[in-house]
């Protein structure tokens, strides 16, 4: 049937990422599309128009910084930054994490209509260390205070010794585009003042979208 049809074709093209589904089932371009060029971004590869921000975070931070975009119930790396520390946290790019262990993750949710991060919680909130969120009442109250402070903090919610800080990047319609991250061994993570860290990703965030000619204005605290 045509139904079948299409459901095929955009499984094909999901795989090849040339699309990307979010939670509420509906599709959109993926990050094979802004390699290509997305006119809709005037041509510019996403990656190559947030390099510069993601060195300026590394630089600040010495840890390793990453962007992603949301893909269904998962995040995706399109690049990554190395901390130059003898221990650090790596993801390879094009690597999936899921959305709700993952401090890139959880902000991109956060950034979702109420009604999009519902569709997301009708879905399975897999475990995966003692520390994943699987309860959706626990996974709502950790959403309204990403919201609240415009940045997501995870220790160890994915893998066990892993943990970073994350904040999204957002479009005229205050939808999500990306996320730009910190990833931190947690027991570095712990050391650390995250307020301060928070801050300079969130700021990064913002700057994100004001490159890009979106709503840069919304990665700030909500009053």
């Amino acid at each position: 049937t045509a139904k079948a049809t299409a459901f095929r074709l955009a499984r094909t093209l999901q795989g090849r990422g040339y699309v990307v589904q979010d939670p509420d089932a509906t599709y959109r371009l993926g990050p094979s599309c802004l390699r290509l060029g997305d006119a809709a971004r005037g041509g510019m590869d996403l990656r190559i128009g947030m390099r510069p921000i993601l060195e300026a975070l590394h630089a600040v931070t010495d840890e390793t910084v990453q962007l992603t975009i949301l893909s269904g119930r998962e995040v995706i790396y399109l690049d990554q930054l190395l901390s130059p520390k003898p221990v650090l946290s790596v993801s390879k790019i094009g690597a999936r994490s899921p959305a709700h262990g993952v401090s890139p993750g959880l902000a991109l949710l956060a950034a979702l209509t109420d009604d999009q991060l519902e569709a997301f919680l009708l879905g399975p909130l897999d475990r995966y260390t003692d520390d994943t969120i699987t309860d959706p009442e626990r996974l709502r109250a950790e959403i309204a205070l990403v919201r609240k402070r415009s940045y997501a903090v995870n220790r160890g919610g994915y893998r066990p010794d892993v943990g970073g800080v994350g904040a999204a990047i957002l479009d005229h319609h205050a939808q999500p585009v990306a996320a730009i991250s910190v990833c931190v061994p947690v027991y570095r993570l712990d050391q650390m003042e995250i307020g301060e860290l928070g801050s300079h990703v969130r700021r990064a965030a913002a700057e994100a979208s004001r490159s890009l000619g979106l709503r840069g204005e919304m990665a700030e605290p909500m009053a």
